[in-house]
């Protein structure tokens, strides 16, 4: 009989996270220099929490399929504006779109994501691209919009936020009132919610800031407009990041 006493105890694998990356594509007429490109801070925040990043670049939905299959839960990242011909709209003058090769990429894994039982968690341009990918659209460009995006690319506007109880965000925080850092012109239209979503969190405004499934069925399913990834709070960024990956294991 083998003697297990002294066995080192098996190592949990580390759940895998697909993160869909930004896109590239180079000066016009490129064909080598073209990237997919991701913010190290996503990556940080995942291993940080225990995940292992699998990063997702923009692919036919044939290949998505298969990054999902992989995949124990799914992140999805911020970025530029989605096309308002997502939903059904002209762009206002203040949008900036991101290159369509990633647009119409990430909405392909989005659908995928809906359709399965899988967790995913979703930040800034991700809360928005759920949305509209479930039937919903967006405020362009916010009244106020200075007050939810700083100038300085390196250093995000801060706010606080209503945590609405019975929410999972509210279980996770304990709090009915937290601090996030903010870094978008862009919402969640409150006149045209997807349905099947509930509101989890709101700044003061009225600005939704937060999304969850209205029937998860014990699914981790949590969107935020702000950036957890990269929030000077490194508690906050734990709280949220280890709840997500605990449900992917």
């Amino acid at each position: 009989m083998t003697d297990r006493t002294n066995s080192p105890a098996k190592k949990r694998r580390r759940p895998l996270i697909a993160i869909n990356c930004d896109y590239d594509p180079g000066k016009p007429g490129a064909r080598i220099r073209r990237q997919a490109t991701l913010y190290m801070p996503y990556i940080e925040a995942v291993v940080e929490a225990g995940g292992l990043p699998l990063l997702v670049p923009p692919s036919p939905p044939g290949v998505l399929k298969e990054y999902l299959a992989r995949a124990d839960g799914i992140l999805f990242t911020g970025g530029l504006d989605y096309p308002p011909s997502f939903y059904s709209q002209t762009a206002r003058p203040e949008v900036v779109v991101q290159p369509l090769r990633r647009a119409e990429s990430d909405r392909s894994l989005m659908r995928l994501v809906l359709d399965s039982s899988k967790p995913a968690m979703g930040i800034c341009a991700g809360l928005q691209l759920m949305n509209i990918t479930k039937g919903g659209a967006l405020i362009q460009h916010l009244p106020n919009a200075p007050e939810h995006k700083a100038v300085h690319a390196e250093k995000d506007s801060a706010h606080s936020v209503s945590v609405l109880s019975g929410t999972r965000l509210r279980r996770i925080f304990g709090a009915g009132s937290i601090t996030v850092n903010s870094s978008h012109h862009q919402a969640a239209d409150p006149r045209r919610l997807a349905p099947g979503l509930r509101v989890a969190a709101k700044a003061p405004d009225g600005t939704i800031e937060a999304l969850e499934l209205q029937d998860a069925k014990g699914r981790f399913f949590l969107f935020v407009q702000w950036h957890p990834e990269r929030i000077p709070d490194s508690e906050h960024r734990r709280r949220l990041f280890r709840a997500f990956v605990a449900a992917c294991g």
